[in-house]
């Protein structure tokens, strides 16, 4: 239970960090000039000051009011979701982005120090334990900040680890990686809720006498030209993988092989409208299949849509569409699964 004189003690801190409040300007100055003291020419280049002069008062502002509650209310602490409000709203400031994990702790050691100093002024002639109790607080409330800033961070480069594990690099679409991960989950989908998904496996045509004759920077760029007629084509939820060489796959969800095929013809006139380095038109070949018409096993199915991709090629047509897959019976024949 609070006593008397630490009542009296909080109460202290009321004017304090009212006047702290309505220097809110002049203490985003004074964290511009301690940030520019510890800078590099570039970094200071890089500092938008227009920006912080407009924003960090309120900012600052804001985490005062913290303070004032975390004083009142010692056993509480600062909400996760307001500290990391406050985190997000410091790093995007200053235009980083939560990329820096150095530079936002750095950002917030600096203001952190300036409102300490700042307080020490004010609580000056008050007793000490006002000083040391607002300090607390005020630290209490940056520990939340920082701790949250760099749970962004890290949280970031996660997810940019991740995003570099599972994209190709030339055409920024999936990898092969992430076909498989994500195979596998639609064919759980499918398994529990019924849910048919299509697989559409892809060949560019003469690819390799392209690279021949103009070199691999021709070849890429019509790599990165079919990625963008996929992008162009394909829904929100449908899967553009590049699975190597000249090859892709596409996994459409909620579609059996028929309304695939559809989406196929669309793809293959879309990517048919890119020239190569030559001039002549990019040729495609595409396989389609679907589970679990026509199997429900992932590899089965990749390996159904290639060959039906191949069968495609040889016949000289744009698409060509899977054979059901032969499982062993019980008295050695072999069936067509369907």
């Amino acid at each position: 239970m609070t006593g008397p004189r630490v009542r009296h003690l909080r109460a202290g801190l009321t004017g304090p960090l009212a006047r702290l409040e309505q220097s809110r300007d002049d203490l985003a100055k004074s964290w511009i000039v301690r940030v520019i003291e510890r800078s590099t020419l570039e970094q200071i280049q890089q500092l938008p000051t227009d920006r912080v002069a407009r924003e960090l008062p309120e900012l600052i502002a804001d985490i005062l009011r913290a303070v004032a509650e975390q004083s009142a209310e010692p056993a509480s602490s600062l909400d996760d979701e307001e500290a990391g409000r406050l985190a997000t709203r410091l790093a995007e400031m200053r235009g980083q982005d939560n990329a820096d994990p150095k530079r936002v702790t750095s950002d917030v050691v600096a203001l952190q120090s300036v409102m300490v100093g700042a307080l020490a002024r004010e609580t000056h002639n008050l007793e000490p334990p006002v000083f040391v109790d607002a300090v607390e607080s005020l630290t209490e409330v940056f520990a939340g900040v920082q701790v949250a800033a760099l749970e962004a961070v890290v949280g970031g480069r996660s997810r940019e680890l991740e995003l570099l594990a599972n994209t190709d690099p030339l055409t920024g679409l999936y990898n092969v990686r992430y076909l498989q991960e994500h195979i596998q989950h639609l064919v759980g989908v499918q398994k529990r809720y019924g849910h048919p998904f299509a697989v559409l496996a892809l060949d560019v045509d003469g690819l390799k006498r392209i690279n021949d004759a103009y070199g691999h920077a021709a070849g890429d760029r019509v790599l990165t030209g079919v990625a963008d007629a996929l992008r162009a084509t394909l829904r929100n939820i449908d899967t553009a993988v590049r699975t190597g060489g000249d090859e892709f796959c596409v996994l459409v969800p909620h579609q059996t092989a028929s309304r695939a095929q559809l989406l196929g013809q669309r793809i293959g006139a879309a990517i048919e409208e890119l020239e190569a380095a030559d001039g002549s038109p990019v040729g495609i070949s595409i396989g389609v299949v679907s589970c679990p018409q026509h199997a429900a096993d992932p590899e089965v199915l990749l390996s159904l849509a290639d060959s039906a991709m191949y069968r495609a090629k040889a016949a000289g047509q744009r698409l060509a569409v899977g054979e059901h897959a032969s499982i062993a019976w019980a008295d050695g024949s072999e069936r067509s699964e369907r």
